[in-house]
């Protein structure tokens, strides 16, 4: 065996905890063999693929059936819609062997049908999935306009289910789109999710926050709810094309309240500082990577869609096995 192979076999078999210089922890990513990473990779864009198709497909139904839901008193959170995009994200944490812990969901409890404005911290792909799977407050997202032109048949989708498109690149409109957002908060008790950071992290620590998620939050009259992750970063980051699997947890933080006489500068600070002093804390006993990688749920759902493909090949005769 080589002294490479055993550096990587201690590296799978023991984490060790590495502290930047602003107090972030952080983890070693263990090895593992490229091949599972890949067919994780495989697996989960298959499902996102099969996913679109069934979200179109069953736009009809949520467009009718969610408003005539509304009208009946039942909350937002139990719409055709917010049960479909629980049961995306979950489905896709579950293909990727990914464990979320929670905490603070009891602190939520009064703010589900309020305006709320949702500020995370983005350091992964993982971000925007994991809330959307957890977060007991159904929210919206706001994303680059550019987007829809660059995939539409992902974006156009977004746009129809209510999530609000952005042209950052042009000040007034996102303005413009910024007031659009609150005025919908405002008039129909809805909630945002917004990085204030704009982009995600390249390094894992939290970066400079952007004032516009503020302007919404005051224009809106909204709450704020930071939230915080911890193992995002290190199992799907932006330098990493092929995910690993692992555990991470995502922390919810009391909703903070303000008013529209609320200095922006001051809010800014006072949210981006609790969140950093939040990121330095590390749940007890958390680790990203509790256990030896596994790719066991991404295979078992190639294998059920590779049967499923050879049945329906077969029933409409475009092949012959029985």
């Amino acid at each position: 065996m080589t002294s490479n192979n055993v550096k990587q076999r201690a590296t799978a078999t023991k984490t060790s905890l590495v502290s930047d210089q602003r107090g972030k922890t952080q983890w070693e990513t263990p090895y593992e063999n490229i091949v599972f990473r890949v067919i994780r990779f495989i697996a989960i864009f298959l499902f996102a693929c099969t996913a679109t198709l069934i979200v179109w497909a069953s736009v009809p139904v949520f467009l009718t059936v969610d408003p005539l839901l509304r009208k009946m008193g039942i909350k937002r959170y139990y719409s055709v819609l917010e049960v479909l995009s629980r049961a995306w994200a979950k489905s896709m944490l579950w293909i990727m062997n990914i464990r979320v812990r929670t905490e603070g969901l009891e602190l939520l409890n009064n703010e589900k049908e309020v305006p709320t404005t949702i500020m995370y911290q983005h350091t992964s792909y993982l971000d925007p999935v994991i809330l959307q799977a957890y977060c007991p407050i159904p929210s919206k997202y706001i994303f680059k306009k550019e987007l829809i032109f660059l995939l539409p048949v992902v974006f156009v989708l977004a746009y129809i289910a209510g999530h609000i498109p952005i042209n950052r690149k042009k000040k007034d409109s996102a303005i413009e789109s910024i007031n659009e957002a609150a005025s919908i908060m405002l008039n129909e008790k809805r909630s945002i999710s917004i990085s204030p950071e704009g982009t995600r992290s390249r390094d894992g620590n939290i970066q400079e926050f952007k004032k516009g998620p503020f302007h919404l939050a005051i224009k809106s009259n909204s709450v704020i709810i930071p939230v915080c992750f911890f193992g995002n970063y290190e199992i799907w980051n932006i330098h990493t094309t092929f995910p690993y699997n692992g555990e991470t947890c995502i922390r919810f933080h009391s909703p903070k309240q303000i008013s529209k006489s609320t200095s922006i500068d001051t809010l800014l600070s006072e949210v981006r500082e609790s969140m950093i002093d939040s990121v330095s804390k590390p749940p007890k006993d958390f680790n990203p990577f509790p256990s030896k990688p596994s790719a066991s749920h991404a295979i078992l759902y190639l294998i059920i869609n590779l049967l499923l493909a050879i049945y329906t090949l077969n029933h409409f005769n475009f092949i012959s096995l029985f």
